[in-house]
């Protein structure tokens, strides 16, 4: 599939991990939007390595760029507001190993367990449910 941009590749993956484990609580409401993850983006639990993004992974959008990348509260370049929810896993390397920029679905709108997304505090869950961020969503600890 072209994407118009030689460097970015599809990087939807199952939308259930390895474990089952599901984040969102209902998907009859659901709304998504594509979004194109940064090449550095990573996440610190990933498995095997922190290049694997789990489903479920807090995203925050780089202001520089408009690409995305793990959700961080203490950066200054945009991701320290949470914008949305991680889809699907997604693997960030190539078939060579190189990280590239990869195109996957964001959750903007839903309800979600807040016990199991990834790489999100009180004030990460408090910027999605706020919905001046393009965003609005319902956490829930279930």
């Amino acid at each position: 599939m072209a994407t118009g941009n030689s460097n970015i590749s599809i990087g939807m993956g199952n939308r259930a991990d390895a474990s089952g484990r599901e984040y969102m609580l209902n998907r009859d409401h659901v709304m998504s939007k594509t979004v194109v993850l940064n090449s550095t983006a990573v996440d610190s639990g990933g498995d095997p390595v922190e290049t694997n993004l789990r489903k479920g992974l807090v995203l925050g959008k780089i202001t520089a760029t408009g690409k995305y990348a793990q959700y961080n509260n203490s950066a200054s370049d945009g991701t320290e507001v949470a914008r949305g929810v991680l889809d699907f896993d997604v693997n960030m390397l190539d078939g060579n190993g190189v990280a590239q920029d990869k195109n996957t679905l964001m959750v903007i709108h839903g309800l979600v367990n807040s016990n199991s997304l990834f790489g999100s505090n009180g004030a990460g869950l408090t910027d999605m449910a706020t919905g001046t961020n393009g965003c609005s969503i319902l956490s829930v600890a279930a």
